[in-house]
């Protein structure tokens, strides 16, 4: 018999029926499709193979629609684009699209001297007949030096290469086993680079190379052994440090080495103190440090560089009561911040000394505000870009002087797109407990009065935000007479770090149940004639726990790289990703986060009765959901599906977990996804 609940199961256990409740089980059925998770078993490339014709020939009707939904997808795209060019030491650089073309160049030009620019890496060149090409540079203050790392698998391995900015040679030195983040020392002697544990892709160390010698005689300078924290490295603006972060779910430590002594030791700022997170930041004097040390909505502190310790850091600002502090920048004379105010965005700049704070952006309907390319700490302005669902992202930049905003560019579609033509809902859906869930409703103004179908898409994860943007690809579905009901579900980060904490580990199951009250909300209040669910990654942990508890609440289902058996993937430290995913999802071997993960796990919580239509997008070369999730809970759901509703996995044989990567290409999943959520509606399919 199961012993007494945690307080926050009890509530869920029992019958489902009412959108609130999930039965928990103890589960000790046999795994008949274990054998997928040896991907090599020819069994396993046999039956994806058969999948993607079985997929291929149930949308057959439909293959028109997928089509054109690309087509028009990429028409609206913009057929040649550019970057807004930053400046770093004596030069500035930029990411060109040539007309038409899937990948960039990426180009530099001398300060003051336009017609020395020059493209000094070709993205296409290295991404030629790759279906999936992930690149990562970096530059060296004086620009004799790039590196740049290259994942062509989707593994998320990648080999760092150098090239002599002066000559234009490719260096013969290689880094195999990297992850693409890399900072090169001041004076462009060092490269610093972070190095994959070889067996489960953690990122693990950081090291030091020196450029022209063996790759092999790179010294660790940080090696993290606890297995629920990775490490990463990043520069102060003015490169004078080199920052060494280690994190876990809720805990940080970072170290730093001198810019004028990159061959020495890496000095720590504070240790890591259970449920403490900091970030630090340099202002040219002191260290600027975010962190939620006596503060849940976190604040700034500084720190002398010769007085580290916590104790000897000293306030420097805090936000409003019931405002979240998301992120700052640093520059000379000035911070800016933005913050979330009961799910809201705002930045703003707060100065150092005299002056007056300022807004970074427009206010009015839902926007989202991100710094974007502040890497000089004497730039003099501060550069974000702000967008709404229905406005093209606008990078602008707030001199510090004089206050003056300038827009340095504002996207534009390539075909027809008239914002004036959609309407963005903000509704609240309350829960028994007493939180109010954001839904964000998005639809054809015509459409308005009317139910419609409509697709509730979620995540809910790690502290994620779903901001507003414009993503195209939406209105191609919108266009086709849905709506799109974006569910800002506990676990997410929309309403600040309680949010987070409200829904995950053992609180993950009201991730859950306010995905499902969202979905009955849309329908009770006549927006919905029919409704669809969708999740990608970690939000296929919510669909496919939604579609366990309500299945006869959606017609039909899509998830895309679905993290759907959590409970074995989580159990086995061997993985990629699982011991750092214990903060979020709970330890499998702690008895409570085991039942708790136990009664929502989408695969262990199969059973059966009339599943609906529903399609798991998968990727051969993932490695944070690993393709056997997906096909053993389509090839168990099948099993246990009682009804007419299909269940359908088509797998990419060549792409990992973010899928293609080419700038049109990307959009190929979703075409697949939208045209089989319109065949269904259509009634093609079933």
């Amino acid at each position: 018999m199961l012993t007494a609940l945690p307080a926050s199961l009890q509530s869920l256990v029992g019958a489902h029926g009412d959108g609130d409740r999930i039965m928990v089980q103890r589960s000790k059925d046999k795994d008949d499709f274990s054998w997928m998770r040896d991907v090599s078993d020819p069994r396993f490339l046999v039956f994806i193979q058969e999948e993607n014709a079985r997929f291929a020939a149930a949308m057959a009707p439909a293959r028109g629609v997928e089509e054109e939904i690309f087509e028009e997808i990429v028409s609206r795209s913009p057929r040649a684009d550019e970057t807004v060019p930053y400046k770093y030491g004596e030069y500035e650089y930029r990411f060109v699209y040539a007309e038409g073309t899937e990948y960039p160049r990426f180009e530099r030009a001398h300060l003051g001297i336009p017609e020395s620019r020059e493209t000094i890496l070709d993205y296409a060149a290295l991404a030629e007949s790759h279906a999936s090409c992930d690149i990562q540079v970096c530059v060296d203050r004086r620009s004799r030096l790039l590196a740049f790392a290259v994942d062509v698998t989707g593994e998320r391995l990648y080999t760092i290469r150098f090239k002599d900015l002066t000559t234009g040679a490719i260096l013969p030195q290689t880094i195999e086993g990297a992850t693409g983040n890399m900072v090169f020392s001041k004076d462009g002697e060092v490269l610093f680079y972070t190095e994959l544990d070889s067996e489960t892709l953690r990122w693990r160390r950081v090291k030091r190379y020196r450029i022209g010698a063996s790759p092999q005689s790179a010294e660790t300078v940080y090696d993290e052994t606890d297995e629920a924290f990775s490490c990463s490295v990043y520069p102060a603006k003015g490169d004078d440090f080199v920052f060494i972060r280690s994190s876990s779910g809720e805990e940080d430590e970072v170290r730093f080495v001198p810019g004028d002594d990159v061959l020495g030791p890496a000095r720590l700022i504070a240790a890591r103190r259970p449920k403490c997170e900091y970030d630090v930041q340099f202002d040219g004097v002191a260290f600027v440090i975010r962190t939620n040390d006596s503060a849940p909505d976190f604040r700034l502190m500084r720190a002398s560089c010769d007085a580290l310790e916590a104790r000897a850091w000293r306030s420097l600002w805090a936000p409003e009561s019931g405002s979240y502090l998301e992120d700052f920048e640093v520059l000379q004379g000035a911070i800016a911040v933005t913050e979330r105010v009961d799910g809201a965005m705002r930045g703003r700049i707060i100065p150092i000394g005299s002056g007056v704070e300022q807004a970074l952006a427009p206010s009015g309907e839902p926007a989202s505000v991100a710094f974007k390319d502040n890497v000089e700490l004497d730039a003099g302005a501060i550069r974000y870009e702000w967008a709404t669902y229905t406005d093209f992202p606008c990078t602008c930049e707030i001199d510090l002087d004089s206050r003056e905003t300038r827009v340095l560019k504002l996207e534009r579609p390539a075909g027809h797109f008239d914002r004036n033509d959609y309407a963005v809902e903000e509704h609240r859906v309350d829960r028994p407990d007493g939180a109010r869930v954001p839904l964000t409703i998005l639809s054809r103004k015509s459409d308005r009065g009317r139910a419609a179908p409509t697709l509730i898409y979620g995540y809910g994860a790690y502290g994620f935000s779903i901001d507003p943007y414009l993503w195209l690809p939406r209105f191609s579905l919108i266009d086709r007479g849905f709506r799109i009901a974006i569910a800002h579900v506990r676990g997410g980060g929309e309403l600040g770090r309680v949010w987070h904490d409200a829904g995950r580990r053992r609180n993950k199951p009201k991730s859950v149940t306010d995905f499902i009250a969202c979905a009955e909300y849309a329908r009770e209040v006549g927006l919905a004639s029919t409704l669809y669910a969708m999740g990608e990654s970690a939000g296929g942990v919510i669909v496919g726990a939604a579609l366990n508890a309500r299945p006869n609440l959606f017609r039909a289902v899509v998830t895309v790289a679905p993290f759907v058996d959590l409970l074995n993937s989580l159990s086995d430290p061997t993985i990629p990703l699982t011991t750092t995913d214990y903060d979020e999802w709970g330890d499998p071997n702690d008895p409570l986060d085991r039942r708790c993960i136990l009664s929502y796990a989408p695969y262990e919580k199969l059973h059966p009765q009339p599943y609906p239509h529903v399609l798991a997008l998968a990727r051969l070369h993932d490695t944070q959901v690993a393709v056997w999730e997906p096909a053993k809970w389509i090839a168990r759901m099948r099993t246990m599906s009682a009804g007419s509703g299909m269940q359908f996995l088509k797998t990419e044989f060549d792409t990992g977990h973010m899928g293609r990567s080419g700038r049109y290409e990307q959009f190929r999943d979703t075409a697949t996804a939208y045209a089989f959520l319109i065949a269904v509606e259509r009634r093609l399919i079933g």
